[in-house]
């Protein structure tokens, strides 16, 4: 019981925030998935950013920066503005134009959430597009997800989106993996959006480069809530599980805490697994959960 009163304070103490998050679609000027910080370098997302004389929308535009090129932050972060139906905060930042320096404003939800960078040279950049707002009960409000992919000259090559229903993550983090056994395919980039707090979700999105296009494949997900429930996705790809080599494999276990009272917290554990099959250009489910 001592746990599951624990987590009932942590979630009432952000609960405010989370509200004032969802109605304004506001991400808060310090604390946010990007965790930027002064000092550090910055990557653009959009296909074309615009620098600004102030922090402001309706400032003088003097520049505009392409998918790739990077940024150094040279500020804290300022008051926000609406766009792309989310508020985000404005930074100063300089950033080199051939043999020059060059200093403006730029909005944060127009930089790269983060990247990754192959041996070749080529960038896997991701971000947030837009929010969205679901049309239906079916359709959670979420971000429009995008993956650019650009090689070592910085020309663009593809690009891919998935939607993310944002629920309070805090952390965002990527990483390059190999094809993992899956046939026709470069590398995949798993982008990770974590959560740090009970009933807080970690979403894992994986986007596959097969040389012609970025393509999504099966994703997962965990959630805890200290001492009560946990539920928890792992995905296994050819390489690991080493059976059929274009099988992918998710296992699925949910754990329901039998009493709260007991000092030694005891589960009802559930288990499940779904199969996906790889046919070179995309996936399909083969089974259903057993």
């Amino acid at each position: 019981m001592k746990k599951l009163i624990g987590c009932y304070l942590i979630i009432l103490s952000i609960g405010p925030l989370c509200l004032k998050a969802q109605e304004n679609l506001k991400f808060d000027d310090n604390f946010n998935v990007w965790n930027i910080q002064k000092g550090q370098s910055a990557t653009v997302f959009a296909a074309k950013a615009y620098v600004r004389a102030h922090p402001s929308l309706k400032a003088a535009i003097v520049d505009s920066l392409s998918v790739g090129n990077v940024v150094t932050i040279n500020s804290n972060p300022i008051k926000g503005n609406t766009l792309k139906n989310f508020y985000a905060p404005w930074y100063e930042i300089s950033y080199s134009d051939g043999n020059s320096k060059k200093n403006g404003f730029i909005w944060l939800g127009l930089l790269a959430l983060g990247k990754q960078t192959a041996s070749d040279g080529s960038q896997y950049i991701y971000g947030f597009e837009r929010f969205t707002k679901g049309i239906n009960e079916q359709e959670q409000d979420h971000f429009s997800t995008g993956v650019k992919l650009i090689d070592a000259n910085g020309n663009f090559l593809a690009e891919h989106t998935f939607p993310f229903a944002y629920s309070e993550q805090t952390f965002s983090q990527s990483k390059l993996l190999p094809a993992m056994g899956l046939q026709n395919v470069k590398h995949i980039i798993r982008i990770e959006f974590l959560g740090e707090a009970c009933g807080i979700p970690s979403e894992y999105n994986y986007v596959a480069w097969t040389g012609r296009q970025l393509v999504d494949l099966p994703s997962r997900y965990s959630v805890s809530d200290a001492g009560v429930f946990y539920y928890d996705e792992k995905i296994l790809f050819p390489s690991e599980h080493g059976k059929n080599n274009q099988i992918i494999y998710k296992y699925i276990e949910e754990g329901e805490v039998i009493d709260d009272n007991a000092e030694n917290s005891n589960f009802r554990v559930t288990k499940k697994s779904e199969e996906f099959l790889w046919n070179g250009i995309g996936f399909e489910k083969l089974s259903k959960a057993k």
